[in-house]
């Protein structure tokens, strides 16, 4: 090969690398780009967790559907991290990226860019609409299948958009993966978490029985009824006989604009024995969830993302 041959072959060589840089840059995962490695994974395979056991389990609202929930050990869990819609077809939500916060697991419920933002996170491993189970340390997670809510309830007729988007008239029969979803059990600290991202309001018995009975139930509702009106809440709470109940998919305007149709939760908090949150996080133990039934904690505008 002549030398003008190989410069020009070297040439094209370095341009092509530099353009699938580029292009890996701006799409996709980015965990290749982490300064972090898996010691801390390698830690608690071989001791338990990260610490000595804590009394209690600590979630952390991160607005939106996003919570950290930190196992008496140290483990971190944060679920359903959110993003801008990529397609711009729902408009702009959020009024800031999602931070990108170092955890050991990163789990997200359903394939919709408020729950599913996992390359936005620092994350030792990612769980993304997992069935079936999972155990580390002082941590076991159970995935259940299921569906997204596909009947708009409140305000805004989300739905029909949805029929605009994929084209068709019945989102619901024989639905797109963007209309799964995925229900996590996180057992912890003697407590049974429920994240019931956006599931559908009236499973399966089937579905019911894996799921069991839980002491904190994590449960989509806000004054818009955007996933769940107050009455499937209401449902919800009840069928899992939920020691206490955590809003999630409402307004935050710290973190989140009007454009997103979603309204405060407060109504509906205010029509249970409730507990307003005066921070952006807490730590309940066993003895904290016995007695109650449906009893609400409402972090309201409280978030780990604008906290000072």
């Amino acid at each position: 090969m002549k030398n003008w041959q190989k410069s020009a072959l070297a040439t094209v060589v370095v341009a092509g690398v530099a353009f699938g840089i580029a292009q890996a840059q701006e799409t996709g995962l980015t965990s290749w780009k982490s300064g972090n490695n898996h010691d801390r994974i390698i830690q608690i395979q071989n001791e338990g967790g990260t610490r000595e056991a804590s009394d209690g389990v600590e979630i952390a609202y991160f607005s939106n559907s996003s919570f950290q929930v930190t196992s008496p050990r140290g483990i971190t869990i944060l679920v359903d991290p959110w993003r801008n819609d990529p397609s711009g077809a729902w408009g702009l939500w959020y009024r800031m990226e999602f931070p990108a916060a170092e955890v050991d697991i990163g789990m997200s419920t359903h394939a919709h860019f408020d729950h599913d933002a996992l390359d936005k996170i620092d994350a030792n491993m990612l769980l993304d609409r997992m069935g079936g189970s999972f155990e580390l340390g002082d941590v076991k997670i159970t995935g259940i299948a299921d569906k997204h809510q596909c009947v708009a309830p409140g305000l805004i007729p989300w739905t029909e958009a949805v029929k605009q988007f994929e084209g068709r008239e019945d989102p619901c029969t024989d639905n797109y993966r963007h209309m799964d979803n995925t229900m996590y059990v996180i057992e912890t600290g003697g407590l049974r978490l429920l994240m019931w991202g956006d599931n559908q309001p009236e499973p399966s018995a089937e579905v019911l029985e894996q799921v069991g009975d839980v002491d904190i139930i994590f449960v989509p509702v806000d004054g818009s009824r955007h996933i769940l009106d107050y009455e499937q809440a209401d449902s919800v709470v009840a069928m899992t006989k939920a020691n206490i109940a955590i809003p999630h998919h409402y307004l935050v305007p710290e973190t989140t604009f009007y454009t997103s149709t979603l309204l405060p939760a407060t109504e509906w908090t205010e029509s249970h024995e409730h507990t307003m949150l005066d921070s952006a996080s807490i730590v309940v133990t066993k003895a904290d969830v016995e007695g109650k039934e449906g009893h609400v904690y409402y972090f309201g505008s409280n978030n780990m993302v604008t906290a000072e």
